[in-house]
């Protein structure tokens, strides 16, 4: 059997301090969380003036399991698109909170069917009056389980109406 040196105790703990500082911040799961809100917000891509208004609620539990629906109504180029879906995961870090869901009925068939994963990210800014409006994204295709497990929250807006509430 090797002895174990100085310099093979001083690798291993550069390893350590290495991976453990490149890794997915935890998501604490001490008690159940839940993440609720109506989300009013614009944004243009282009020249197109995109609104999209959803409303959400996500319960995540001590066992992992996450359970909650979402329903999306957003106009594009004079199109309203309306979905309905499942939540499928969520991930709660702070105020801030990453969801993915699965559309389970929809209105545009061809640009959002059925079975579609949708993504989105929300901040919890507080409720005084000098606090700043939450903000959110808009709800964009994506692996849903990657996206909650590994994704950064996308570009938020402020919302022009409506809530977030994140219970860490």
């Amino acid at each position: 059997m090797r002895p174990i040196t100085f310099a093979t105790i001083a690798f291993a703990v550069l390893l350590l301090a290495a991976t453990s500082s490149f890794a997915a911040p935890e998501n604490d799961l001490d008690d159940d969380q839940s993440v609720t809100g109506h989300v009013d917000i614009e944004s243009t891509l282009g020249n197109v003036l995109i609104v999209d208004t959803y409303s959400f609620a996500a319960i995540g539990q001590k066992d992992g399991r996450v359970s909650g629906q979402f329903e999306l109504r957003a106009r594009y180029l004079n199109v309203l698109v309306r979905a309905h879906g499942f939540v499928e995961c969520l991930f709660v870090t702070g105020n801030r909170a990453r969801i993915g869901g699965k559309v389970t009925q929809s209105t545009f068939e061809a640009g959002l069917p059925e079975g579609t994963q949708l993504t989105w990210s929300v901040t919890d800014n507080g409720e005084g009056e000098k606090d700043p409006p939450d903000t959110a994204s808009m709800l964009l295709g994506n692996d849903a389980a990657a996206y909650c497990a590994l994704g950064l929250p996308y570009p938020e807006f402020p919302l022009r109406r409506g809530n977030v509430q994140v219970r860490p």
